[in-house]
């Protein structure tokens, strides 16, 4: 496909620049609709103590500087996310006007992107570390594409400068330095020796800098390194973990690759019979047994895809799609969901490009199609129900609206979780806002990370303690929690947390032990209150 230069303004431009920010605009509608019981509320929490959040420092001190402009609420935190996304997306959209020259088709394939977005998202709408860390990888994207047309040396120290920042957001991001090293190998012209140095040096500067400013001292943050690492987040278990996930991965790229590849040459009836055909078993394979099928539909065939245009294209073309491939990788390292957790629509206005240059026949346009339309078809279903299926998560209040709980303002909770956080809250608030009690919250699993959020009630003993395994059997953490409670000199009330799956099991031991030792103010098979008030305690002991 031919893409003509056009610099000018026109009634198209107009109306692409208003579907552009019509997409952007739409993509704020499902914000305050709730799903994530964990992540997002520990991200956020994170905020209260970055120092402790070694796995995204600079990520963790933006927060704890803008949060307290709008008390750590969850809904402005989304938007902000969002709008971060969205900022993304812009930066992505500048390698296309630097390539083409052609502002009607930048503004469409940025409207595209967002459109797809806003409508097919998979978890880029929660807030998270990646929603500082994101703009800045495209951003060391797009300086990698005007590189490699006009090399210069101040470039050089940005990409590195921006890599620096982009490990301290977010520490597995630090791979993301083989993004403009490859750049500058692939770019003629320049001493590529001098320029890795160049590159490296002003990486390594820029991230001890930051390093050194919030933590005070190299040793100090590696310190904290060492006691603060998300445990189900070590090498073994991600390695074990993407091992797991790799037929996938292999079912995926061998269809589509045989799409791709294959199908090329053949009539555009066949290749659109194909390719459909191909897309329909990947929707079957997905809604027969697949968890989250909106989280794992779309990134693989999107490697795919970008694999087969590093393939295709020559020259600029090629870096650019190398660069977006690479990004998209390590968009997500790190990651316990790595194959969900890909940047995807940031890179798409490049991919789009770059499909529009290599689609060269009627047959790769109706494989392109049948491939990806099915897939956005899948992900914007899931995300239509939320709206049009009454008994999954409407989102009119007041039935699923959270009523006097920290944080939750114009936020919408979907009925299984409705119940249990407004029971919780109802029962445990009158202690929280008491300020004679020390309050805590006894979690099991890292997904009860939302009751310290909505409580401000951090863990005394672990301020983010994160592990996959039954705190609750974990008799280092209830041991800690129960030294806390003796020593206080203050009435407590402690909040312990069931796991909604063992809901029919035995009570756990620390349970039982607590409702004995303690004054029992509730209980039931999701969560338990016991307070205790050290005045008393002691009289009796007295009197004893």
């Amino acid at each position: 496909m031919l893409i003509k230069e056009n610099k000018h303004f026109s009634p198209l431009t107009a109306v692409l620049l208003m579907l552009l920010l019509a997409a952007w605009a739409g993509g704020y509608v499902s914000l305050p609709m709730y799903f994530d019981m964990c992540d997002e509320s520990y991200q956020i929490m994170c905020g209260w103590d970055y120092r402790s959040s070694v796995a995204a420092p600079l990520s963790a001190w933006l927060t704890s500087v803008i949060g307290p402009l709008w008390n750590f609420d969850y809904f402005p935190f989304r938007t902000m996310g969002w709008t971060l996304h969205i900022i993304a997306v812009f930066i992505g959209m500048l390698p296309v006007w630097w390539m083409s020259r052609n502002i009607n088709f930048t503004l469409g394939v940025g409207a595209a992107s967002i459109f797809l977005f806003s409508m097919c998202r998979g978890i880029e709408w929660m807030f998270n570390w990646d929603s500082y860390a994101v703009p800045v990888l495209m951003a060391v994207v797009a300086l990698c594409v005007n590189f490699r047309m006009k090399p210069r040396w101040w470039k050089i120290a940005a990409m590195g400068i921006g890599c620096g920042v982009l490990a301290t957001l977010r520490l597995p991001s630090s791979a993301a330095i083989a993004i403009p090293a490859v750049c500058i190998l692939l770019t003629k012209g320049r001493p590529r020796v001098a320029g890795i140095v160049a590159l490296m040096a002003t990486y390594t500067v820029c991230a001890i800098a930051i390093i050194l400013a919030l933590y005070g001292s190299i040793g100090e943050f590696r310190a904290m390194l060492a006691s603060n690492l998300i445990t189900s987040h070590d090498t073994s278990e991600l390695l074990e973990l993407y091992q797991g996930q790799f037929p996938m991965l292999y079912l995926y790229g061998l269809a589509a690759a045989g799409a791709f590849f294959l199908i090329g040459r053949a009539r555009p009836a066949v290749a659109l019979a194909t390719a459909l055909a191909t897309a329909t078993g990947f929707y079957i394979f997905l809604r027969a047994g697949v968890d989250h099928s909106n989280w794992y539909f779309a990134s693989p065939l999107y490697i795919v895809t970008e694999a087969y245009l590093v393939w295709k294209s020559r020259g600029l073309c090629r870096l650019a799609a190398i660069m977006a491939l690479m990004a998209t990788i390590f968009g997500g390292l790190g990651s316990n969901i790595m194959i969900a957790r890909v940047v995807i629509y940031p890179t798409m206005p490049i991919v789009l490009y770059l499909a529009a240059m290599n689609i060269s026949s009627r047959a790769k346009a109706a494989s392109f199609a049948a491939i990806w339309i099915p897939m956005f078809a899948i992900s914007r279903e899931d995300v239509a129900s939320m709206f049009t299926e009454q008994d999954k998560c409407p989102i009119q209040p007041p039935p699923h609206e959270l009523r006097g709980v920290p944080h939750m303002k114009r936020m919408f909770v979907g009925w299984w979780d409705i119940d249990r956080i407004q029971r919780v809250a109802d029962r445990f608030m009158p202690f929280v806002n008491d300020t004679t009690y020390n309050t805590a919250v006894m979690r099991n699993i890292p997904d009860d990370f939302m009751f310290e959020y909505m409580f401000d009630s951090r863990s005394p003993v672990y301020a983010h303690r994160w592990d996959s395994d039954t705190l609750m059997h974990n008799k280092d953490y209830t041991d800690r929690f129960t030294r806390w409670i003796e020593s206080s000199h203050r009435p407590v009330a402690v909040l312990m947390v069931r796991y909604a799956k063992t809901i029919d099991g035995p009570e756990e031991e620390i349970i039982r032990e607590y409702k004995q030792r303690y004054r029992t103010v509730y209980t039931d098979s999701t969560f338990t209150i016991v307070t205790l008030d050290p005045q008393i305690t002691s009289t009796s002991d007295s009197r004893r």
